[in-house]
């Protein structure tokens, strides 16, 4: 065949699949909105619905009304009676793409929540939409996105209430398996009734192994989520600090056992520094651990939520009761386990840690009364241990004595209340020690606690649990 032919028969595919392509994109944006918008229906308080649809060769427009309604949640909370809004998704059909994602791919999109009503009560430039996302789409059915919020200021209102906001940025990538993300918030200021809070940057993560709209339905998945935050500062109208917050760090890890039947769940939590009046906490680390989990049980947790959200408080109540009692035989029989591997940290005058495991083992059958207090000493096995250095211990002792003392004697010098106080504190501790609560080492006063059997060993001494209630 001449080469030329060939070439010119390619070109012409090529050129014709560019221009029919685009045609079959329209369905499919229109498809995915509508699965979209059902599963926001399905979620505890939100609405959603497609206020328009238009779709022409080469791009498609729609307007998907937004809403929220939080009064069931929060029925005391003072907020506007109808929390909704519109967002413009503009499409354009691939495989060429040159609009909000330029390259090859089915689609590149961008959406807008309309100001509508929004400029009433926020500032932000002129011309530019106060939320915007732009992305596009794979042939592979990948998903890969950027989103930012307008940096903003509220205007004043009677009660003197400023926010203002630097600004937010943030990127994601779905799959048909896996999504992730990750934004900033650059920081903002908040003025509440005389006090300034000042909020520093915020950094969030997430990583999720699972279909996004299955996971929107409920269902169970692993992933990772973490926060770091920069710093809280509450300062009064002198400019006098009532609370300083550096460097929080909060991460959740939820994961399957290998046989998919069991879910743990970490949280590990840190603070570099936190100062209020008369305290100052510094180096504070807490690692916990929910293990064993049972995953049909969470599944139908997150499913009965869903039904009782917008009851009251007593409803949901009633229906986590027989949730849990519906299912508690499986619950137990999977052996759930409460960890604190770590909890430490430093106060001035100096330091302290503690750790602490609770495990349900052995439990075959449940007693038909769950209140038979027998049944779970039996059943439960703790270790724990916490090491306070003793300079610590004393302050704490001075500081509970001193709030004991205020209350029995108010109007008291203060100066004398605290001679007092320090003068009792060691013999509290002295008690405390006596009593066998406490263990008295070279710099530190400690306490270890295990549980096995229905006996109880504080501190080497073993007794049957039901002397020590």
């Amino acid at each position: 065949m001449n080469k030329k032919g060939l070439l010119g028969g390619v070109g012409i595919v090529i050129v014709a699949a560019a221009l029919i392509a685009p045609k079959f994109v329209g369905p499919q944006v229109e498809d995915t909105l509508k699965q979209h918008v059902q599963v926001i229906n399905e979620l505890p308080a939100y609405k959603a619905s497609v206020v328009s649809f238009n779709s022409g060769w080469f791009s498609s427009t729609a307007t998907i009304s937004l809403g929220a309604d939080f009064s069931s949640l929060y029925p005391d909370a003072s907020a506007p009676d109808d929390l909704s809004f519109e967002v413009v998704v503009n499409v354009q059909h691939g495989p060429v793409l040159a609009q909000f994602s330029p390259g090859l791919g089915m689609a590149s999109f961008e959406a807008f929540a309309k100001d509508d009503g929004l400029r009433e009560y926020l500032d932000w430039e002129e011309n530019t939409p106060f939320y915007h996302l732009t992305g596009s789409a794979g042939f592979s059915g990948g998903i890969s996105y950027n989103d930012s919020i307008a940096p903003f200021s509220s205007k004043s209102d009677e009660e003197q209430t400023e926010l203002t906001s630097l600004g937010y940025e943030g990127e994601g990538e779905i799959s048909s398996d896996e999504f992730s993300y990750e934004g900033e918030l650059e920081g903002a200021e908040v003025l509440l009734s005389g006090q300034a809070i000042s909020i520093g940057k915020l950094e969030l993560e997430t990583e999720a192994k699972g279909d996004m709209l299955e996971i929107m339905k409920g269902e169970l998945y692993e992933g990772d989520m973490s926060m770091k935050l920069n710093e809280i500062i509450v300062r009064q109208p002198d400019d006098v600090d009532l609370f300083e917050l550096k460097d929080l760090g909060v991460e959740f890890v939820n994961y399957f056992s290998d046989d998919k039947e069991r879910m743990n769940i970490d949280m590990d939590y840190s603070v570099a520094s936190l100062k209020a009046e008369d305290f100052d906490l510094e180096d504070l680390k807490l690692k916990m651990a929910f293990n064993n989990i049972d995953s049909e049980f969470l599944f139908a947790y997150n499913q009965m939520m869903k039904k009782v959200y917008d009851q009251n408080p007593d409803e949901i109540e009633v229906a986590t009761q027989k949730l849990v009692k519906e299912n508690l035989p499986q619950l137990l029989q999977a052996e759930p386990e409460f960890v604190i591997s770590e909890f430490s940290g430093e106060m001035e005058p100096d330091k302290f840690k503690g750790d602490l495991s609770a495990k349900l083992v052995g439990i075959s059958q449940v007693p038909d009364s769950i209140e038979n207090i027998d049944f779970w000493l039996s059943s439960l096995i703790v270790d724990s241990s916490i090491a306070i250095d003793k300079p610590l211990l004393k302050w704490v002792a001075e500081q509970q004595m001193l709030s004991t003392m205020r209350m029995q004697m108010p109007g008291a010098d203060e100066a004398e209340l605290q001679e007092m106080a320090e003068q009792q504190a060691p013999t509290m501790i002295n008690m405390y020690i006596q009593q066998g609560l406490l263990q008295e080492e070279d710099d530190v006063y400690r306490s270890e606690f295990q549980m096995e059997d229905g006996w109880g060993i504080l501190n080497g001494h073993r007794m049957p649990l039901t002397k020590m209630l």
